[in-house]
């Protein structure tokens, strides 16, 4: 046996404790997600932010902002307005909505994981080959589209798998019908077994969570070295010409966007991996899946929450998307009087460190400004 009997009476308990207080918490963060993933896209779109890597920033958010509001949906009716299990005398509707609920989260989620992958990849290649490489939003947005439409395809298994199935109620509530009672219950389960749940679970664990996690880290290892050696060559120029500053707003914005990287590599993998092992551990025995099952809303609210995550990083990380955020979503007036302030940025003429030119302009974009677009 997988589990004991004592392990698993005590999940099933935690299971159905936690399920009682898991709308109410899942409810308000998907509200906040969907607010913070809004904002994040405004911010973006914005003409400063206008850069290839911040186009795919905000693809992320959008499929962040699609899992939110089906989950949000999903939460207030199942966990809120009905309790979370199998229901008597309701609508075949909302059976169907939570398969739709799953699979459209599932893919929306696979694909901002994915975009994740993109995003360090092209991070990788512009930094390592800035002038041999050339890549803009049209590239971006054909690598999008490419990546949307390859999860959809490879989703097409588990599209299948689930159907609303319908049971005689007594079956799950002995204690309130007898056997000749006529109530039926609708829940959710597989249409097919055999090879197409196997089929289905080694797609979900292998390129849903394990490929995309070792990328990630194969790829934001790669721009570490990558950035720790253009640190090291420019000491090295710095000290061989005296005319070479020590520091480069450019590798600056370099290792502030890797570090960003580095830290939802790091929470991609605590929440994804175990995902994925425990999926292919299920394809094997049906054992693992009543365990990834139980643990449904632990791994629900640990994806939900890297929407807001990331948008807390981008708030901390970095001052130009605060300060933009601040001139969309606050009054002009209250702007004016106590946010403009001057400052300097450093525009490198490229990664050969000649010399550099610095303008002087009005944070939070006083007219006639112009500022050239930046990565987080």
């Amino acid at each position: 046996m997988m589990l004991s009997n004592v392990s698993s009476r005590v999940l099933i308990r935690f299971t159905e404790n936690y399920a009682q207080i898991h709308g109410r918490i899942v409810f308000p963060l998907t509200i906040f997600g969907i607010l913070t993933s809004i904002v994040t896209i405004a911010v973006l779109n914005r003409k400063n932010f206008r850069t290839p890597t911040n186009l795919i920033l905000q693809h992320v958010a959008f499929f962040d902002t699609v899992v939110s509001i089906s989950y949000n949906i999903f939460s207030l009716y199942f966990y809120i307005l009905h309790d979370p299990n199998p229901f008597v005398g309701q609508s075949i509707f909302w059976p169907r909505f939570a398969i739709f609920h799953s699979n459209i989260g599932l893919t929306a989620h696979t694909i901002a994981l994915w975009l994740t992958c993109l995003l360090a990849i092209i991070r990788y290649i512009i930094i390592s080959k800035p002038k041999k490489v050339v890549i803009d939003s049209i590239h971006v947005t054909v690598l999008v589209w490419i990546v949307g439409i390859t999860i959809c395809l490879l989703m097409i298994p588990n599209y299948l798998l689930w159907s609303v199935v319908t049971h005689p109620a007594r079956k799950y509530f002995p204690q309130n019908y007898d056997e000749n009672a006529t109530e039926i219950v609708y829940w959710v389960s597989t249409a097919t077994g055999g090879r197409l749940e196997r089929v289905s679970f080694g797609i979900l664990a292998i390129c849903f969570k394990i490929l995309p996690v070792f990328i990630l880290i194969v790829f934001s290892v790669l721009l570490i070295l990558n950035i720790h050696h253009a640190r090291q060559l420019r000491e090295r120029l710095r000290r061989r010409c005296s005319g070479v500053s020590s520091s480069s707003s450019r590798l600056k914005r370099e290792l502030r966007t890797t570090t960003m990287l580095v830290f939802i590599t790091l929470f991609t993998v605590l929440v994804e991996f175990p995902q994925g092992l425990l999926l292919i551990a299920a394809g094997i025995d049906k054992e693992f899946f009543v365990l990834y099952s139980h643990l449904g809303d632990i791994w629900d609210i640990t994806s939900i929450g890297s929407s807001f995550i990331t948008f807390i990083m981008y708030c901390s990380m970095s001052q130009q998307f605060r300060m933009e955020m601040y001139a969309l979503i606050l009054p002009k007036w209250f702007t004016t009087a106590f946010n403009i302030k001057k400052t300097t940025t450093d525009i490198p003429n490229g990664i050969n460190l000649q010399s550099r030119t610095t303008i002087t302009h009005t944070i939070l974009m006083a007219p006639g400004t112009t500022r050239t677009p930046q990565d987080l």
